[in-house]
């Protein structure tokens, strides 16, 4: 047979669920309900709310331990994606330089009919090399899984949120992103106007691939005799498409470098802000 409740339905019914917390507690504070100690009865009351609050906020404070360690930990890989971005900066720079100077001499020998050292090939292997591209792109792997994981919130400093945001900005959809995406029409004109034979030979003797997107363009001796690469210079010479496709293509170089020497100052300044951080 049911014990019979001697207080209210509601305190009957959350000690008979124990949803008062501990037990023990919760059987005492329905004695003294019982015994109409009112003192002692609201002395327990106040223990087992303490008990549940303090229970709260430890789980709390876990949960917020928990979630700084996350954060901590995708700060790591984006200050390590940084430093990477640091490095792929130089060698595209050092790449795209020179792609410039080979745009350049292209250019020259259309406009004047200079010769590369006085080197029909030399000349020819400029107007090649000139259509060679490495588009930038950045190290986004962790920024970009933090964000979709909807965690950007776990990093509690506004202003580099802030600045991480802006600078991965490069990596999306917006025009400077656009602008780093290389495809140049000049690399399919002149690829069209070179033979076959000389293409493999220079992508045999005159170009290596390094680790990841690092190349080098190499400077080469000549397959074919001066008059045969005469004959092929004649005909890229006498494109006056080809040259429209140049000057473009040497613009376009131009201004992605302007962009990359942005991300560049932008990438060092949050490499110094998370270093001082002490982020590693």
């Amino acid at each position: 047979m049911p014990r019979p409740c001697l207080t209210t339905d509601h305190a009957c019914d959350a000690a008979d669920n124990g949803d008062l917390g501990d037990p023990m507690q919760a059987g005492r504070l329905v004695q003294r309900l019982r015994e109409h100690d009112w003192m002692a009865a609201v002395i327990e009351l106040v223990i087992v709310i303490a008990g549940i609050l303090i229970a709260l906020q430890v789980s709390n404070w876990n949960q917020d331990r928990i979630e700084r360690a996350r954060g901590d930990v995708y700060l790591q890989r984006i200050h390590a994606d940084l430093r990477a971005d640091l490095a792929n900066l130089v060698s595209t720079r050092r790449f795209w330089n020179q792609v410039a100077a080979y745009q350049a001499a292209a250019i020259a020998h259309h406009d004047r009919g200079e010769l590369v050292q006085g080197s029909q090939w030399k000349t020819l292997l400029a107007y090649y090399q000139a259509s060679q591209i490495r588009p930038f792109e950045l190290e986004d792997t962790s920024f970009s899984e933090m964000r979709d994981a909807g965690d950007l919130g776990l990093i509690r400093d506004e202003r580099l949120r802030v600045g991480l945001a802006k600078y991965y900005r490069l990596g999306g959809a917006g025009i400077q992103a656009q602008i780093l995406r290389h495809d140049p029409v000049y690399r399919v004109q002149v690829r069209g106007l070179v033979p076959t034979e000389v293409q493999a030979y220079i992508w045999t003797h005159c170009y290596r691939q390094l680790e990841g997107t690092d190349q080098r363009l190499i400077d080469c001796d000549s397959p074919i005799p001066e008059s045969e690469a005469a004959t092929i210079l004649a005909t890229l010479r006498a494109s006056e498409s080809l040259v429209q496709n140049l000057r473009y293509w040497n613009t376009w170089l131009r201004v992605s470098t302007f962009v990359i020497e942005d991300a560049g100052k932008s990438a060092r300044a949050l490499d110094a802000e998370m270093t001082k951080a002490g982020i590693r």
